[in-house]
Protein backbone atom coordinates (compact mmCIF):
# COMPACT_ATOMS: atom_id res chain seq x y z
CA UNK A 1 0.00 0.00 0.00
CA UNK A 2 2.47 2.83 -1.10
CA UNK A 3 -0.88 5.29 -0.59
CA UNK A 4 -0.78 4.32 3.08
CA UNK A 5 2.34 5.24 3.54
CA UNK A 6 2.81 8.64 2.23
CA UNK A 7 -0.26 9.52 4.68
CA UNK A 8 0.40 10.75 8.01
CA UNK A 9 -1.13 9.36 11.26
CA UNK A 10 -3.83 12.12 11.62
CA UNK A 11 -4.87 11.68 8.04
CA UNK A 12 -5.24 7.82 8.73
CA UNK A 13 -7.51 8.20 11.51
CA UNK A 14 -9.54 11.17 10.07
CA UNK A 15 -10.03 8.84 6.81
CA UNK A 16 -10.85 5.52 9.14
CA UNK A 17 -13.22 7.46 11.41
CA UNK A 18 -15.06 8.85 7.94
CA UNK A 19 -14.96 5.37 7.04
CA UNK A 20 -16.72 3.84 9.71
CA UNK A 21 -19.41 6.29 9.91
CA UNK A 22 -19.65 6.20 6.28
CA UNK A 23 -20.17 2.43 6.68
CA UNK A 24 -22.76 2.66 9.53
CA UNK A 25 -24.93 5.33 7.09
CA UNK A 26 -24.26 2.69 4.21
CA UNK A 27 -25.38 -0.32 6.47
CA UNK A 28 -28.41 1.35 8.44
CA UNK A 29 -29.87 2.79 4.97
CA UNK A 30 -29.03 0.50 2.74
CA UNK A 31 -30.07 -2.48 5.21
CA UNK A 32 -33.60 -0.52 6.23
CA UNK A 33 -34.32 -0.04 2.51
CA UNK A 34 -34.01 -3.11 1.65
CA UNK A 35 -36.08 -4.83 4.37
CA UNK A 36 -38.67 -2.21 3.87
CA UNK A 37 -38.58 -3.53 0.26
CA UNK A 38 -39.20 -6.67 0.97
CA UNK A 39 -41.28 -6.59 3.65
CA UNK A 40 -43.75 -4.23 1.38
CA UNK A 41 -43.75 -7.38 -1.01
CA UNK A 42 -44.83 -9.94 1.52
CA UNK A 43 -47.44 -7.79 3.12
CA UNK A 44 -48.83 -6.86 -0.36
CA UNK A 45 -49.15 -10.26 -0.83
CA UNK A 46 -51.21 -11.21 2.28
CA UNK A 47 -53.61 -8.39 1.55
CA UNK A 48 -56.96 -9.17 -0.28
CA UNK A 49 -58.13 -7.84 -3.79
CA UNK A 50 -59.67 -4.77 -2.01
CA UNK A 51 -57.40 -3.97 0.30
CA UNK A 52 -54.55 -3.82 -2.43
CA UNK A 53 -56.76 -1.94 -4.30
CA UNK A 54 -57.32 0.78 -1.45
CA UNK A 55 -53.59 0.69 -0.85
CA UNK A 56 -52.48 1.00 -4.71
CA UNK A 57 -54.79 3.83 -4.88
CA UNK A 58 -53.63 5.66 -1.78
CA UNK A 59 -50.39 5.35 -3.68
CA UNK A 60 -51.88 7.31 -6.46
CA UNK A 61 -53.53 10.30 -4.41
CA UNK A 62 -56.33 8.66 -5.13
CA UNK A 63 -59.31 8.24 -1.92
CA UNK A 64 -60.33 4.58 -2.25
CA UNK A 65 -64.20 3.26 -1.83
CA UNK A 66 -65.52 2.80 2.02
CA UNK A 67 -65.48 -1.17 1.24
CA UNK A 68 -61.62 -1.01 0.32
CA UNK A 69 -61.10 0.95 3.60
CA UNK A 70 -63.07 -1.19 5.46
CA UNK A 71 -60.96 -4.57 3.98
CA UNK A 72 -57.33 -2.35 4.39
CA UNK A 73 -58.65 -1.81 8.66
CA UNK A 74 -58.93 -5.77 8.73
CA UNK A 75 -55.33 -6.05 8.74
CA UNK A 76 -54.13 -8.82 11.27
CA UNK A 77 -52.29 -7.31 14.14
CA UNK A 78 -50.43 -10.05 13.76
CA UNK A 79 -49.10 -8.91 10.24
CA UNK A 80 -47.91 -5.40 11.50
CA UNK A 81 -46.46 -7.04 15.33
CA UNK A 82 -44.68 -9.14 13.02
CA UNK A 83 -43.25 -6.32 10.72
CA UNK A 84 -42.53 -4.27 13.89
CA UNK A 85 -40.24 -7.51 15.30
CA UNK A 86 -38.45 -7.51 11.88
CA UNK A 87 -37.73 -4.03 11.49
CA UNK A 88 -36.19 -4.72 15.33
CA UNK A 89 -34.33 -8.08 14.10
CA UNK A 90 -32.59 -6.14 11.22
CA UNK A 91 -31.67 -3.17 13.35
CA UNK A 92 -29.98 -4.76 15.20
CA UNK A 93 -28.19 -7.36 13.06
CA UNK A 94 -27.39 -4.62 10.91
CA UNK A 95 -25.71 -2.65 14.39
CA UNK A 96 -23.95 -5.70 15.41
CA UNK A 97 -22.43 -6.04 11.78
CA UNK A 98 -21.71 -2.51 11.01
CA UNK A 99 -19.57 -3.05 14.61
CA UNK A 100 -17.78 -6.10 13.31
CA UNK A 101 -16.38 -3.79 10.64
CA UNK A 102 -15.83 -0.98 12.09
CA UNK A 103 -13.72 -3.04 14.65
CA UNK A 104 -11.64 -5.36 12.16
CA UNK A 105 -11.18 -2.05 10.22
CA UNK A 106 -10.01 -0.34 13.90
CA UNK A 107 -7.97 -3.67 14.30
CA UNK A 108 -6.50 -3.48 11.08
CA UNK A 109 -4.99 0.66 11.01
CA UNK A 110 -4.27 -0.33 14.84
CA UNK A 111 -2.01 -3.03 13.23
CA UNK A 112 -0.57 -0.47 11.19
CA UNK A 113 0.45 1.81 13.99
CA UNK A 114 1.77 -0.83 16.14
CA UNK A 115 3.41 -2.66 14.02
CA UNK A 116 6.40 -0.05 13.29
CA UNK A 117 6.40 0.90 16.71
CA UNK A 118 7.20 -2.59 18.03
CA UNK A 119 9.87 -3.05 15.60
CA UNK A 120 11.48 0.08 16.98
CA UNK A 121 11.11 -1.24 20.26
CA UNK A 122 12.38 -4.39 19.78
CA UNK A 123 15.37 -2.92 18.41
CA UNK A 124 15.91 -0.43 20.96
CA UNK A 125 16.15 -2.89 23.31
CA UNK A 126 18.53 -4.49 21.60
CA UNK A 127 20.83 -1.71 21.07
CA UNK A 128 20.50 -1.37 24.77
CA UNK A 129 22.24 -4.34 25.47
CA UNK A 130 25.05 -3.50 23.18
CA UNK A 131 24.06 -5.17 19.76
CA UNK A 132 24.63 -1.76 17.49
CA UNK A 133 24.43 -3.63 14.44
CA UNK A 134 20.68 -3.71 14.80
CA UNK A 135 18.30 -2.00 12.59
CA UNK A 136 14.82 -1.18 13.33
CA UNK A 137 12.23 -3.08 10.23
CA UNK A 138 8.68 -3.11 9.53
CA UNK A 139 6.73 -4.95 7.37
CA UNK A 140 3.59 -1.95 7.56
CA UNK A 141 4.20 0.66 5.83
CA UNK A 142 2.74 2.19 9.17
CA UNK A 143 2.34 5.92 8.94
CA UNK A 144 4.63 8.68 7.82
CA UNK A 145 5.47 9.19 11.36
CA UNK A 146 6.19 5.76 11.78
CA UNK A 147 8.53 5.36 8.60
CA UNK A 148 10.33 8.70 9.71
CA UNK A 149 10.89 7.18 13.33
CA UNK A 150 12.58 4.26 12.10
CA UNK A 151 14.45 5.94 9.63
CA UNK A 152 15.48 8.58 12.57
CA UNK A 153 16.13 5.43 14.59
CA UNK A 154 18.33 4.05 12.05
CA UNK A 155 19.96 7.18 11.46
CA UNK A 156 20.81 7.48 15.22
CA UNK A 157 21.77 3.55 14.83
CA UNK A 158 24.03 4.05 12.19
CA UNK A 159 25.63 7.00 13.85
CA UNK A 160 26.29 5.35 17.50
CA UNK A 161 28.05 2.48 15.06
CA UNK A 162 30.32 4.66 13.67
CA UNK A 163 30.78 6.53 16.38
CA UNK A 164 31.86 3.66 18.35
CA UNK A 165 34.01 2.18 15.70
CA UNK A 166 35.64 5.52 15.28
CA UNK A 167 36.22 5.42 19.30
CA UNK A 168 38.22 2.32 18.63
CA UNK A 169 40.59 3.30 16.17
CA UNK A 170 40.75 6.24 17.48
CA UNK A 171 42.07 5.02 20.31
CA UNK A 172 44.58 3.23 18.50
CA UNK A 173 45.60 5.64 16.21
CA UNK A 174 46.56 7.80 19.34
CA UNK A 175 48.35 5.15 21.31
CA UNK A 176 50.11 4.78 18.05
CA UNK A 177 51.09 8.55 17.61
CA UNK A 178 51.93 8.55 21.81
CA UNK A 179 53.61 5.47 21.48
CA UNK A 180 57.15 6.76 19.45
CA UNK A 181 58.15 9.91 21.28
CA UNK A 182 57.10 7.76 24.15
CA UNK A 183 59.22 4.62 23.28
CA UNK A 184 62.22 7.10 22.50
CA UNK A 185 61.76 8.96 25.79
CA UNK A 186 61.71 5.89 27.85
CA UNK A 187 64.76 4.57 25.72
CA UNK A 188 67.10 7.67 26.39
CA UNK A 189 66.27 8.03 30.24
CA UNK A 190 67.13 4.63 31.04
CA UNK A 191 70.13 5.37 28.78
CA UNK A 192 71.04 8.08 31.04
CA UNK A 193 69.84 6.44 34.46
CA UNK A 194 72.25 3.70 33.43
CA UNK A 195 75.29 5.42 32.05
CA UNK A 196 74.72 3.97 28.29
CA UNK A 197 73.86 7.97 27.17
CA UNK A 198 75.39 11.09 28.69
CA UNK A 199 73.26 13.91 29.38
CA UNK A 200 74.53 16.19 26.84
CA UNK A 201 72.92 19.23 25.62
CA UNK A 202 72.42 17.16 22.35
CA UNK A 203 70.93 14.34 24.24
CA UNK A 204 68.45 16.58 26.34
CA UNK A 205 67.61 18.95 22.78
CA UNK A 206 66.44 15.56 21.19
CA UNK A 207 64.11 14.70 24.40
CA UNK A 208 62.61 18.19 24.23
CA UNK A 209 61.94 17.84 20.29
CA UNK A 210 60.57 14.69 21.29
CA UNK A 211 58.39 16.36 24.59
CA UNK A 212 57.14 18.78 21.54
CA UNK A 213 55.97 16.39 19.73
CA UNK A 214 53.76 14.82 22.25
CA UNK A 215 52.81 18.49 23.47
CA UNK A 216 51.90 19.14 19.67
CA UNK A 217 49.53 15.66 19.50
CA UNK A 218 47.90 16.52 22.80
CA UNK A 219 47.00 20.58 22.10
CA UNK A 220 45.73 19.20 18.55
CA UNK A 221 43.50 16.58 19.80
CA UNK A 222 42.17 18.79 22.39
CA UNK A 223 41.27 21.74 19.60
CA UNK A 224 39.02 18.89 17.45
CA UNK A 225 37.35 17.57 20.80
CA UNK A 226 36.99 21.36 22.04
CA UNK A 227 35.46 22.20 19.11
CA UNK A 228 33.25 18.97 18.91
CA UNK A 229 31.80 19.85 22.10
CA UNK A 230 31.57 23.35 21.17
CA UNK A 231 33.62 25.09 23.83
CA UNK A 232 36.35 25.68 21.57
CA UNK A 233 37.52 29.14 22.77
CA UNK A 234 38.19 31.88 20.30
CA UNK A 235 39.44 35.52 21.22
CA UNK A 236 37.94 37.14 18.02
CA UNK A 237 38.99 41.03 16.63
CA UNK A 238 39.07 42.72 13.34
CA UNK A 239 41.90 41.15 11.77
CA UNK A 240 43.50 41.56 8.27
CA UNK A 241 44.06 37.99 6.64
CA UNK A 242 46.68 39.73 4.47
CA UNK A 243 48.85 41.21 7.23
CA UNK A 244 48.41 38.32 9.28
CA UNK A 245 49.45 35.88 6.28
CA UNK A 246 52.16 38.21 5.59
CA UNK A 247 53.44 38.17 9.45
CA UNK A 248 53.50 34.43 9.33
CA UNK A 249 55.45 33.88 5.99
CA UNK A 250 58.30 35.40 7.68
CA UNK A 251 58.13 32.72 10.37
CA UNK A 252 57.36 29.64 7.90
CA UNK A 253 59.92 31.14 5.16
CA UNK A 254 62.87 29.07 6.71
CA UNK A 255 60.72 25.99 7.07
CA UNK A 256 59.93 26.15 3.32
CA UNK A 257 63.57 26.42 2.24
CA UNK A 258 64.51 23.53 4.52
CA UNK A 259 61.81 20.99 2.47
CA UNK A 260 63.63 22.45 -0.89
CA UNK A 261 60.75 24.89 -1.52
CA UNK A 262 59.77 28.62 -2.40
CA UNK A 263 57.15 30.65 -0.98
CA UNK A 264 54.87 32.87 -3.02
CA UNK A 265 52.64 35.33 -1.72
CA UNK A 266 49.39 37.23 -3.63
CA UNK A 267 47.95 39.07 -0.53
CA UNK A 268 45.03 41.23 -0.77
CA UNK A 269 43.75 42.70 1.90
CA UNK A 270 40.76 40.68 3.82
CA UNK A 271 39.44 42.14 6.82
CA UNK A 272 37.65 39.15 9.20
CA UNK A 273 36.25 38.92 12.59
CA UNK A 274 38.73 36.64 13.69
CA UNK A 275 41.18 35.12 16.39
CA UNK A 276 44.44 35.49 14.48
CA UNK A 277 46.28 32.38 16.44
CA UNK A 278 43.67 30.02 15.29
CA UNK A 279 43.95 31.91 11.98
CA UNK A 280 47.53 31.18 11.96
CA UNK A 281 47.36 27.78 13.66
CA UNK A 282 44.88 26.14 10.84
CA UNK A 283 47.02 28.12 8.05
CA UNK A 284 50.50 26.64 9.46
CA UNK A 285 48.93 23.55 9.68
CA UNK A 286 47.72 23.54 5.70
CA UNK A 287 51.58 24.62 4.93
CA UNK A 288 52.77 21.51 6.60
CA UNK A 289 50.70 19.28 4.99
CA UNK A 290 52.38 21.33 1.56
CA UNK A 291 55.74 20.67 2.69
CA UNK A 292 55.30 17.48 3.80
CA UNK A 293 53.34 15.86 0.62
CA UNK A 294 54.20 18.35 -2.20
CA UNK A 295 58.38 18.57 -2.03
CA UNK A 296 58.27 17.40 -5.40
CA UNK A 297 56.38 20.55 -6.97
CA UNK A 298 58.72 22.71 -4.86
CA UNK A 299 56.46 25.40 -4.20
CA UNK A 300 53.90 26.67 -1.99
CA UNK A 301 51.31 29.22 -2.79
CA UNK A 302 49.95 31.32 -0.68
CA UNK A 303 46.65 33.64 -1.79
CA UNK A 304 44.59 35.73 0.18
CA UNK A 305 41.73 38.09 -0.38
CA UNK A 306 37.72 38.53 -0.28
CA UNK A 307 34.95 36.47 -1.78
CA UNK A 308 31.46 38.10 -0.83
CA UNK A 309 31.27 37.83 2.70
CA UNK A 310 33.98 36.23 3.65
CA UNK A 311 37.79 36.44 3.73
CA UNK A 312 39.40 33.31 1.93
CA UNK A 313 43.38 31.88 2.69
CA UNK A 314 44.20 29.76 -0.23
CA UNK A 315 47.11 27.45 0.08
CA UNK A 316 48.46 25.52 -3.18
CA UNK A 317 50.79 23.68 -4.48
CA UNK A 318 52.57 21.60 -7.29
CA UNK A 319 52.90 18.35 -6.19
CA UNK A 320 50.73 14.84 -7.30
CA UNK A 321 47.67 16.38 -6.15
CA UNK A 322 44.70 14.97 -4.11
CA UNK A 323 42.97 11.73 -5.66
CA UNK A 324 39.49 11.82 -5.37
CA UNK A 325 39.49 9.41 -2.27
CA UNK A 326 41.37 12.10 -0.97
CA UNK A 327 38.97 15.41 -1.54
CA UNK A 328 36.53 13.36 0.48
CA UNK A 329 38.31 11.98 3.40
CA UNK A 330 41.71 14.17 3.47
CA UNK A 331 39.99 15.86 6.75
CA UNK A 332 38.75 13.18 8.36
CA UNK A 333 40.78 12.44 11.75
CA UNK A 334 43.50 10.00 11.62
CA UNK A 335 42.60 9.38 7.61
CA UNK A 336 45.71 8.76 5.45
CA UNK A 337 45.63 7.68 2.04
CA UNK A 338 48.57 5.45 2.45
CA UNK A 339 48.06 2.84 5.18
CA UNK A 340 51.37 3.53 6.24
CA UNK A 341 52.29 4.90 9.70
CA UNK A 342 55.29 5.78 8.66
CA UNK A 343 55.26 9.62 10.34
CA UNK A 344 58.20 10.80 7.97
CA UNK A 345 55.43 10.18 5.12
CA UNK A 346 52.43 11.07 6.93
CA UNK A 347 52.32 12.57 9.57
CA UNK A 348 49.81 12.52 12.76
CA UNK A 349 46.92 12.26 10.96
CA UNK A 350 45.26 14.78 12.89
CA UNK A 351 46.28 18.55 11.61
CA UNK A 352 43.79 18.44 8.91
CA UNK A 353 41.31 18.03 11.36
CA UNK A 354 42.49 20.54 13.29
CA UNK A 355 41.85 23.12 10.25
CA UNK A 356 38.13 22.04 9.75
CA UNK A 357 37.42 22.51 13.79
CA UNK A 358 39.06 26.01 13.59
CA UNK A 359 37.29 27.08 10.36
CA UNK A 360 33.75 25.61 11.82
CA UNK A 361 34.82 27.45 15.26
CA UNK A 362 34.26 30.44 13.11
CA UNK A 363 31.30 29.57 11.10
CA UNK A 364 33.52 29.30 7.82
CA UNK A 365 34.50 26.15 6.24
CA UNK A 366 37.79 24.68 4.48
CA UNK A 367 37.65 22.79 1.47
CA UNK A 368 40.01 20.54 -0.57
CA UNK A 369 40.19 20.35 -4.36
CA UNK A 370 42.42 19.94 -7.88
CA UNK A 371 44.52 22.88 -8.59
CA UNK A 372 44.28 23.46 -12.22
CA UNK A 373 47.45 22.84 -13.88
CA UNK A 374 47.91 20.08 -11.17
CA UNK A 375 48.92 19.71 -7.47
CA UNK A 376 46.15 20.15 -4.31
CA UNK A 377 44.85 23.48 -3.37
CA UNK A 378 42.88 24.56 0.08
CA UNK A 379 40.58 27.11 0.56
CA UNK A 380 39.76 28.26 4.08
CA UNK A 381 36.75 30.85 4.86
CA UNK A 382 36.38 33.20 7.17
CA UNK A 383 33.31 35.31 7.59
CA UNK A 384 33.82 39.07 7.56
CA UNK A 385 31.31 39.53 10.34
CA UNK A 386 31.38 37.76 13.94
CA UNK A 387 29.04 34.64 13.08
CA UNK A 388 28.37 32.32 15.67
CA UNK A 389 29.97 29.17 15.37
CA UNK A 390 28.73 26.31 12.86
CA UNK A 391 27.86 22.68 14.52
CA UNK A 392 31.00 21.19 14.28
CA UNK A 393 30.96 16.76 13.72
CA UNK A 394 34.11 16.08 12.26
CA UNK A 395 33.81 13.42 9.34
CA UNK A 396 35.05 10.53 11.46
CA UNK A 397 38.00 7.82 10.31
CA UNK A 398 37.51 4.47 8.71
CA UNK A 399 41.00 3.73 8.42
CA UNK A 400 43.51 4.53 11.38
CA UNK A 401 46.11 6.67 11.20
Amino acid sequence: MKFGRNLTLRVQLMLAMAGCVLMAVVFGYGGLSLLGEYQTTQMRAELSPKALQAVDKLERSEIPTPDEFRELFKIDDTILERIDNEQSLAFIVLSISAMVAGGAAAVLLANRIAAPLDGVASALRRLASGDLSVRAVSRSPGSAEASKLITDFNTMADALQRYDRELTEGAAAIAHELRTPLTILRGRLQGMKDGVFQPTDKEVSGLILQVEALSRIVDDLQTVSFAEVGILTLHKSQIDLAKVMGELSHFVAPEIKDAGMRLNLSLTPAPVFADPLRVRQATLALITNACRHAQSGGVVDIDCGLVGDFGVIRVMDRGPGLSSLAVQNVFRLFWREDPSRAREYGGSGIGLAVVEAIASAHGGSIMASHRPGGGAQFELRIPQKDTPSAPFIHQGSTQPA
